[in-house]
């Protein structure tokens, strides 16, 4: 064993003589001819991958957008549905009533209070209704509301 040993350092120790690393045309052809093989089969291999994943994601792609497009479609049948029984229900409810105005509120008042509901609902495409209108009833005494306004007045 220590023959061994010994004999396998002496070969890793020893030096290559220069006529040995010579080596001939041949032998570097076939390994210029095989590495470049090697890269291209790589190459070719890697394109396919490539080609097969894009083929993949395309289907699903595909499938995704028909799904996208039969629910937009079943969305609109929906839409339309509904607009029809607006309109059948427009046509079938008999007209609104006037709102029921409580004594001592104004008409100005009610011609101010359905301005102002219908510009709030102006960009909604609603028709808001009036029902009615009552006088609102202090909730405090005028002497609790005095107190009041006194207490939270600015300095």
């Amino acid at each position: 064993m220590a023959t061994f040993q010994t004999t396998l350092a002496q070969i890793l120790s020893s030096n290559i003589p220069p006529d040995q690393t010579d080596l001939g045309a041949e032998t570097v052809a076939s390994v210029v001819i095989t590495g470049i093989s090697v890269v291209f089969i790589g190459l070719i291999i890697l394109i396919l991958l490539v080609t097969l994943y894009g083929k993949i994601f395309e289907s699903i792609n595909a499938k995704a957008e028909a799904k996208k497009k039969a629910e937009a479609e079943a969305e609109a049948k929906l839409k339309a549905a509904k607009e029809a029984k607006k309109e059948e229900e427009k046509k079938a409810a008999p007209a609104a009533a006037a709102p029921v105005v409580e004594d001592g509120v104004g008409d100005e008042v009610v011609a101010a209070i359905m301005g102002a509901l219908s510009m709030m609902y102006a960009g909604t495409g609603k028709k808001p209704v009036l029902r009615g209108v009552k006088a609102s009833k202090p909730r405090r005494s005028a002497w609790s509301s005095a107190g009041a306004v006194e207490n939270t007045r600015p300095f």
